[in-house]
């Protein structure tokens, strides 16, 4: 799906969608303070789309005014949000309670940071989380949607492919990067509760790129070191690079790309063109950095929180020789990142 707002005149909003289907017509679903109050059809042709080739007839404008919406020109907070994604692509709400800021959070957990996520849902107009779960068309939508002010986008999405989409639209780029053993371990336990679950299925989006884990994770005794050591030995390479180097894979390296030791040193230099680079371990630094960036600490409240048992599971990790080499440049990575924020923000 992509989208564009072309123009909010207060009694007025009109744009375009194009729906993952060409040759549908796309539908949105208005909300005005709070309470759905219509879902409208496309009403304007836009041949100009259609000649792009994006779409079959062209039928996927929108104009909303008072004739078709009334209350629109009055609406404190009104949500546009297409009716087959649910993706919000436009919202007009009060100023004074928001960040008026374009902000890009890589948070490279695979473990949702729900906290996180609604603190900022809270002081942002538009909020996307789990950005890798997003297709890349409606990503580049969200981005460059310049009549978004106040945006935050946040997850685990391939810097490289949307790294111009940042620069041209004036975002402001943060990194939260965790401990690599720990956040494998809280990894694997996750998955493992997943497995279990009577909900597999509804579950296993909050894992979203790692699935190939699930038949490694099933066969293993997370509580028994030699279960363990047998079973890294024994990893498929599909499941090798499901946990490989995560946090390089995300900021360096291209779609398909094998981490390297000269990646190291490029990630370091990228996250140098960061605004705001933490890791959760030192939240009192990536708080200080954060309200330095945008002038306020909107994580203040926000708590590091490990799935029980994790720390157990990092002792177990630490003594698999597989896994020092699966994560040997992510291990580096963060050593050197951390001991940057240590020397800075000494205690």
């Amino acid at each position: 799906m992509q989208f564009n707002i072309d123009h909010d005149g207060g009694d007025c909003v009109a744009g375009w969608i194009v729906p993952n289907n060409p040759n549908a017509t796309p539908s949105v679903k208005i909300v005005i303070n709070g309470e759905e109050v219509a879902v409208i059809v496309a009403n304007v042709n836009r041949s100009d789309i259609k000649d792009l080739g994006l779409h079959s007839t062209g039928l996927i404008g929108f104009h909303l005014d008072e004739d078709n919406l009334p209350g629109i020109a009055t609406a404190v907070d009104l949500q546009i949000i297409d009716q087959e994604t649910g993706v919000l692509v436009h919202r007009r709400s009060p100023v004074p309670f928001l960040i008026e800021e374009r902000v890009m959070f890589f948070n490279l957990c695979v473990v949702p940071q729900i906290r996180m996520r609604n603190d900022a849902a809270n002081l942002f107009a538009l909020s996307y989380a789990n950005s890798e779960r997003i297709n890349y068309e409606t990503l580049y939508s969200i981005l460059r949607n310049h009549h978004a002010q106040s945006v935050f986008v946040m997850g685990r999405t391939n810097h490289n492919r949307i790294s111009e989409a940042l620069s041209s639209s004036g975002f402001k780029r943060m990194a939260l990067l965790r401990e690599p053993l720990v956040e494998l371990a809280e990894r694997l336990i996750l998955i493992k509760q997943i497995s279990r679950s009577t909900k597999r299925s509804m579950l296993e989006s909050l894992v979203f790129g790692v699935e190939n884990l699930f038949s490694f994770v099933e066969t293993v005794d997370l509580e028994a070191e030699a279960s363990l050591q047998d079973a890294f030995r024994q990893m498929r390479p599909q499941q090798v690079r499901a946990i490989a180097d995560p946090f390089l894979s995300a900021i360096v390296c291209d779609a398909g790309d094998e981490p390297e030791e000269r990646h190291i040193s490029l990630a370091l230099d990228r996250l140098a063109e960061f605004d705001v680079v933490g890791v959760e371990e030192r939240m009192d630094a990536f708080n200080i950095c954060v309200e330095e960036a945008i002038g306020r600490n909107m994580f203040a409240a926000y708590d590091a929180y490990q799935l029980p048992g994790t720390l157990e599971l990092v002792d177990r990790l630490r003594n698999i020789d597989k896994v020092a080499e699966y994560l040997e440049y992510d291990t580096a990575l963060y050593r050197e990142v951390r001991g940057v924020i240590d020397r800075e923000f000494a205690v």
